[in-house]
């Protein structure tokens, strides 16, 4: 649900700057919420796969590369206490860059999609591929990197808190 209300921001965006700038076809504000199944699907990877998968990253990837005990004190360094707290934000980032990059193609197949209004799904799939190729999978990821990196962070520092205090009911 997050993903379609983001959706219709980024619709809300696009469809006044093709407005604007004379872009488009057949644009409306009543429009903003085309893809739908595009934004939701791009949030499922590019904020899911951080919620579920940065604890991973960090055991597979940061904690071998930077172990929190070195036997040797003289190669202890003024950043050894904070090296858990660091591969944890680092498996964050890391994670979140690589989901925003792995989401690329359905936000740009909705961005398509509420740029020009008469396209349905297969059309607009067929247009991004025909005008973009395999830069279809990343045109344009930098741009939303930086926005998820933010939305990572506090979906890592509230939501996943609060997600982990829910009781389920068994009725």
């Amino acid at each position: 649900m997050v993903g379609v209300l983001q959706g219709g921001v980024y619709g809300q965006a696009n469809i006044y700057f093709c407005d604007k700038l004379k872009l488009g076809k057949k644009i409306a504000l009543s429009g903003m919420f085309r893809g739908v199944a595009f934004a939701g699907c791009r949030d499922m990877i590019s904020q899911g796969v951080p919620f579920m998968f940065s604890a991973t990253v960090k055991k597979i990837v940061f904690d071998p590369l930077f172990p929190d005990s070195i036997s040797d004190p003289t190669k202890n360094s003024f950043l050894t206490p904070y090296l858990p707290s660091i591969k944890h934000w680092s498996s964050v980032l890391f994670t979140s860059a690589i989901a925003t990059v792995l989401s690329q193609c359905l936000h740009n197949c909705q961005m398509t999609m509420q740029s020009d209004q008469s396209l349905g799904y297969m059309t607009t799939l067929q247009r991004v591929w025909k005008n973009n190729g395999i830069a279809t999978f990343y045109r344009g990821s930098e741009a939303r990197i930086g926005l998820l990196l933010v939305v990572n962070i506090l979906n890592e520092a509230l939501l996943k808190k609060a997600w982990s205090k829910v009781e389920v009911s068994e009725e």
